[in-house]
């Protein structure tokens, strides 16, 4: 057919039918008058995609029985009008399809739609969407937003604001990208989306940070489904149990992802049954890449998808040769026949890392050296047994000695001054040696200052308390400007009391445009120590401070 225009009598034949649905799909239509259909009382679905029909001359009064419209392809510049008044000309209508039409914008709150459960706005030329678009459409169950093309640039906070709204796919191209620098704007993204269980982000760049990343999800406790293919992700987000609570699948299929650290992006995820890393530049996978759950089949994980990723045919891949052998991997790896190795042409199936000479000597080799190793080192601790005992012994009766603080009535033995970023190093490191092995009385900001106090006041009081000044000192620490401001007021007392010691401990390296003349001072005149986790330099760098304490 080629309809240009619809006769006022063109379905009277059709009155006294049961007729629901009407195609005319394909036609020149320009102009559309729902009176024509009124008459139709049993009609449910009417198809007028790809016809000529414009914001300029259309009517939907007549059409109140219908449950299905597709505008697809029209020549709709504006969302249409479907108000009648504080009525609506489309009362039961379910399903609304404007995909390829000419609108280019949102930009009034969509209206008179309360029974609407899909709509369909893929490949739309939109550059924005606005604040509360789709707040109104009461029943929204189903929000298709695919393929927005790279004209599209900016989102509001809230813009899907919808207490009913449970699957959204929102897809524009590379050119659109969750970032840090603009992340206000997402962090409020879901807010308003409680009921939200399948969420598609594919075909956007995400560029975000974990702290964000978490943020923007967190209200999504209902999440069932999270794909983001094509997102450019390089570097795994950690995927929290909290945040995720009910999430089921996930699909990050086709992105840059080439490795992650330990199991961190997925140990938390109890729920998790479909994970598909199809397609990225992954090239191996060891025993710590999944949690011990999912390696056991234990865990909650039913499919892991992993074709399409270069595969290092090296020995490195022995544990995954191994596990894809395994009943457990039998059942989840449902691709696995697929697995390619980078450089030839052979399957991962196919390759047996075990059975060459290089793999043979890269696991025996290092065992026999950690072997010999050992015995060499039970050697030495034989012959030198005595001394070694006796090396104990004075240190032991050294530590004996440090127990009590000076008689000069000092509360504390040490003032730490720190960056708070730096707080898990004190933590982890300078209380347990300090406090717990050598019974010294730290002055720890972050637990001895009471709150409520004033801040500067305090650093005063408590520095004036103790015997020593211990510098925490790092980039962090030089870029602090409460930091400085400790080492001024310990300088200030130093020079008054004339007992107060300044002992420098270097952590991380300092910027040359962050230090400051007051650290320089300190560096340059005083005795630093730094910071090190090799054994033997480590001991020596703790003696070397509890020395400075005392």
């Amino acid at each position: 057919m080629a309809l240009t225009n619809l006769p006022s009598n063109m379905f009277a034949g059709l009155i006294s039918t049961n007729v629901s649905e009407i195609y005319l799909n394909n036609n020149f239509i320009k102009s559309l008058d729902g009176e024509i259909f009124s008459k139709l009382i049993h009609l449910r679905k009417l198809d007028l995609s790809w016809t000529g029909i414009s914001d300029s001359n259309y009517t939907f009064a007549g059409l109140s029985s219908l449950e299905t419209l597709s505008l697809s392809g029209t020549w709709f510049s504006n969302f249409p009008n479907f108000c009648n008044g504080n009525q609506s000309y489309l009362p039961k209508l379910k399903r609304l399809d404007l995909d390829n039409s000419k609108i280019d914008s949102l930009s009034t709150t969509l209206m008179c739609l309360d029974n609407l459960r899909t709509l369909h706005l893929v490949k739309l030329s939109l550059r924005l969407l606005y604040k509360n678009t789709f707040s109104k459409l009461r029943s929204l169950e189903n929000l298709n937003l695919g393929r927005l093309g790279s004209q599209f640039r900016r989102i509001e906070p809230g813009a899907f604001n919808s207490k009913s709204l449970k699957n959204l796919t929102f897809s524009v191209t590379s050119t659109f990208s969750f970032n840090d620098h603009y992340i206000k704007r997402f962090q409020q993204l879901f807010s308003n989306c409680s009921q939200l269980e399948y969420l598609d982000l594919s075909d956007n760049t995400f560029q975000i940070s974990d702290y964000n990343w978490l943020k923007m999800f967190k209200p999504l406790k209902q999440l069932k489904e999270l794909k983001l293919k094509n997102a450019k992700i390089q570097y795994l987000p950690t995927f929290k149990q909290n945040i995720f609570p009910m999430l089921r699948r996930l699909n990050l299929a086709s992105n840059r992802i080439s490795s992650w650290q330990g199991n961190a992006p997925f140990n938390e995820m109890k729920t998790l049954q479909m994970l598909s890393l199809r397609g990225n530049r992954i090239s191996l996978i060891n025993k710590t890449s999944f949690p011990e759950s999912w390696n056991n089949g234990e865990g909650s994980l039913k499919t892991l998808l992993l074709v399409g990723n270069p595969f290092s045919c090296s020995c490195g891949i022995s544990w995954l040769r191994q596990w894809i052998d395994t009943t457990t991997s039998k059942n989840i790896t449902t691709d696995k026949n697929e697995w390619q190795c980078s450089i030839s042409n052979t399957k991962v199936l196919e390759y047996y890392p075990m059975q060459t000479f290089p793999c043979l000597v890269t696991y025996i080799v290092p065992s026999l050296m950690a072997l010999f190793a050992l015995l060499v080192t039970s050697f030495v601790c034989y012959i030198f047994r005595f001394q070694i005992k006796l090396k104990l012994y004075r240190c032991k009766s050294r530590k004996d000695g440090y127990n009590s603080i000076s008689n000069k009535g000092y509360v504390f033995d040490s003032f730490v001054a720190y960056s708070y970023k730096d707080l898990n190093w004190v933590k982890q490191h300078l209380i347990p040696k300090l406090e717990t092995q050598h019974h010294l009385k730290l002055c720890i900001r972050d637990r001895d200052f009471q709150p409520g106090t004033v801040f500067s006041d305090h650093i005063t009081e408590k520095i004036e308390a103790s015997r020593t000044f211990l510098l925490i000192l790092s980039d962090n620490f030089a870029r602090d400007k409460w930091c400085k401001f400790q080492l001024d007021i310990a300088s200030h007392i130093g020079i008054s009391r004339g007992d107060l010691s300044i002992i420098p401990v270097i952590i991380k390296d300092i910027s040359f445009k962050s230090l400051s003349e007051s650290i320089y001072n300190v560096i340059n005149n005083t005795d630093c120590m730094v910071w090190s986790e090799d054994g033997p330099a480590s001991e020596l760098f703790w003696t070397k401070v509890v020395e400075g304490i005392h």
